[in-house]
């Protein structure tokens, strides 16, 4: 199973575009994520061009960064799907455990 974890949303409320990257008890809520999805499948990172950080931080930890077109939230998930196949399970980055 393909496991895609959002993470290109603009972080308006929080004024921050790199919200999945914002430690929530010693750990980033996107690593939170991912460590909780470990072992389902293959784990991706979908999110924009805009937002170098997280694709900085995924690519060090060896995941595949999907580049959306950051247009919204259902377009992204479309894209994202269209880029890995089915099955996919789709999980927000700033949902941490």
């Amino acid at each position: 199973m393909n496991i895609v974890i959002m993470a290109g949303g603009m972080g308006s409320r929080l004024l921050n575009p790199n919200k999945p990257l914002i430690n929530v008890c010693g750990k980033s809520m996107i690593e939170r994520v991912a460590l909780a999805v470990n072992g389902f499948g293959k784990a991706y990172i979908a999110t924009t061009a805009r937002h170098t950080e997280v694709i900085n931080w995924a690519r060090q930890r060896g995941y595949e960064v999907l580049i959306t077109s950051g247009t919204d939230y259902s377009k992204d998930l479309l894209e994202s799907l269209l880029m890995v196949g089915a099955p996919t399970m789709f999980i927000p980055s700033d949902m941490p455990s």
